[in-house]
């Protein structure tokens, strides 16, 4: 892997210096229907995003026989127990392959995040173009092993982990020499603006020479172009139809017209970050010459006179001899008589 830029679906570039990927976080958001899961994918579409990304899971090996049995009483309750809830938002294989041809009609890379080693198998087998290792299973090596072995990019995220637990996973994924990149998130739905903290972009990206992301849990749009200023070159974010939808993701997700706000500003900012060379844009030469300042007689002179510094101002128009050529200047004699406010040109000296 070259640690400053990966590529996904063949051709598409992640890295400094190029577009930041936007995946439209689809995630549960479709509450377990095909029907509205092919309505979020057709809205990312709308809204210009460049990915979407959904959630496999498979029940018998995420969940313990108490975890599955816990009761859950919630108003974003699809079940009485855990396991019935988290069952009636699962979509099986042969939906998620059904998406992932949506998507890429839509000309969308479909991203996935495998939850366990038989999702990671299912996944593969439908030919994600990355899988995503959400943040609490940053510390679950095997699955991450797993993963890296199947050859595909990995998006991993670190939203509930500090150094320790990141070496140890990248640890894994440069063993299997694995493409990655490594997003600076928070585990809060949503997350406070206090908590979000994107500097720490600038040291994932240091410290294992890296490509990073955003997976932006805060509301609004503000942030995410924030994230690419400083140097974010993928941007996750969720999706839903509407805010106020049953189901726990909804409320910090983004609509479409939102999402296609974030794609707006992200591009935005792209086109502003420009060059770091300082290029005078096309047409500032047009402008200096209306607006800029020229050396100028403050009195008349006549020819002979041994030109001085107090001799001269700066006044518009910018078309003749700056401040700078004013060491150039002094010492020389006028080689004709010049008016007041009149414009000092090299033919005047001698």
């Amino acid at each position: 892997m070259d640690g400053n830029s990966i590529s996904i679906g063949g051709d598409r570039r992640i890295g400094p210096g190029q577009p930041a990927l936007i995946v439209a976080e689809l995630g549960q958001n479709h509450n377990g229907s095909l029907s509205l899961a092919e309505s979020l994918i057709d809205a990312a579409a709308w809204a210009g995003a460049d990915a979407v990304k959904l959630v496999k899971r498979d029940l018998a090996s995420e969940l313990s026989r108490e975890a599955r049995e816990w009761r859950y009483e919630s108003r974003h309750s699809f079940g009485a127990t855990y396991g019935a809830h988290r069952e009636a938002l699962e979509l099986s294989a042969d939906e998620h392959l059904a998406l992932s041809r949506r998507a890429r009609r839509h000309g969308l890379a479909f991203l996935a995040t495998a939850c366990d080693l038989p999702s990671a198998a299912i996944l593969d087998s439908i030919g994600v173009d990355a899988f995503k290792i959400a943040s609490r299973d940053l510390a679950n090596l095997p699955l991450i092993e797993d993963v890296a072995r199947r050859l595909r990019p990995v998006f991993l995220s670190t939203g509930m982990s500090q150094f320790e637990e990141i070496d140890a996973a990248v640890a894994v994924l440069l063993r299997e020499d694995s493409q990655f990149v490594l997003f600076q998130c928070t585990s809060l739905y949503p997350t406070p603006y206090e908590q979000v903290h994107l500097r720490s972009l600038a040291t994932l990206a240091a410290r294992y020479n890296a490509p990073v992301g955003f997976s932006d849990h805060s509301r609004g749009v503000l942030l995410p172009p924030v994230a690419v200023a400083l140097g974010a070159t993928v941007i996750e974010k969720h999706l839903t139809l509407d805010r106020g939808m049953k189901g726990t993701d909804h409320s910090c997700s983004l609509e479409p017209e939102e999402l296609r706000q974030l794609v707006r500003d992200v591009r935005a900012v792209e086109a502003a970050l420009g060059r770091a060379d300082k290029p005078l844009a096309p047409g500032v030469d047009v402008v200096r010459t209306k607006l800029g300042r020229s050396l100028v007689t403050r009195t008349a002179l006549a020819a002979g006179t041994r030109l001085e510094a107090p001799m001269l101002a700066l006044k518009c128009p910018g078309d003749g001899l700056s401040w700078f050529d004013l060491q150039t200047i002094v010492g020389r004699q006028l080689k004709r008589d010049l008016g007041a406010d009149e414009k000092l040109t090299w033919d005047d000296m001698s």
